[in-house]
C-alpha cells in the first residue's frame, strides 16, 4: 500500500473514530489530523473537507459492493438484488448509524441516487430510478430507525410487497 493510500486510509479511520465520540460538527480538520497522525497539508492534500472524507468512504463501500456482487437491479431480479442490497447495509450497519446520528444520512441518499440514476438511458427511466432510489432509501433511513429490528429478506418482502404488488400508494 502506498503512502497516499495509507493517509486516506488513517484519516478516514480517524474521522469515523471520531464520530463515534464526539458530533460531526465538533470535529476540526485539527482533530482528525492529530488522530490519523498525518498534518493539516496532508489532509487537504487529499481531501477539502470533513464531509469530502465522508463521500470518499461511502463511494469505496458502494463500488466496491457493486464490483464484489456483481448485481445487476433489473425487474427479473428485484427479490434478489435488495436481499444482497440490505445484506450488504446490514453489514455496514455502524456507518449508517454514525450518519443518523450526525443528522448527515443524506449523503446515503447521495449514494442510492448516484447508482440508481446513473443506469437512467432517458427521462422516463430517470423518472423510474428515482423513484426507487428514493424508495429503497427510506426503506433503510426507517431500518435505521428501528434499529435495524427486519433480516434483509423481510425488508425485501415489504418493499416488494407494496412496489410490486400494490403499486400505489393504497
Amino acid at each position: 500500500m502506498n503512502n497516499v493510500k495509507r493517509a486516506k486510509d488513517y484519516i478516514v479511520e480517524s474521522l469515523l473514530y471520531l464520530m463515534k465520540k464526539k458530533k460531526f460538527e465538533n470535529i476540526t480538520v485539527t482533530d482528525i489530523s492529530k488522530k490519523a497522525g498525518v498534518n493539516r497539508i496532508t489532509f487537504y492534500r487529499n481531501f477539502n473537507s470533513k464531509e469530502e472524507v465522508l463521500k470518499c468512504y461511502l463511494d469505496s463501500i458502494t463500488d466496491n459492493f457493486i464490483k464484489t456482487s456483481k448485481i445487476l437491479y433489473t425487474s427479473d431480479n428485484f427479490q434478489s438484488y435488495i436481499i444482497n442490497l440490505f445484506t450488504h447495509l446490514e453489514r455496514y450497519k455502524d456507518i449508517g448509524i454514525l450518519l443518523y446520528k450526525s443528522n448527515m444520512v443524506h449523503f446515503l441518499k447521495d449514494e442510492f441516487d448516484r447508482i440508481f440514476l446513473a443506469k437512467a438511458k432517458n427521462s422516463n427511466e430517470t423518472y423510474h430510478y428515482a423513484f426507487v432510489s428514493g424508495g429503497l432509501y427510506n426503506l433503510y433511513f426507517y431500518w435505521i430507525k428501528n434499529n435495524f429490528k427486519e433480516t434483509p429478506q423481510e425488508l425485501a418482502n415489504i418493499f416488494n410487497n407494496f412496489y410490486i404488488s400494490k403499486g400505489d400508494s393504497n
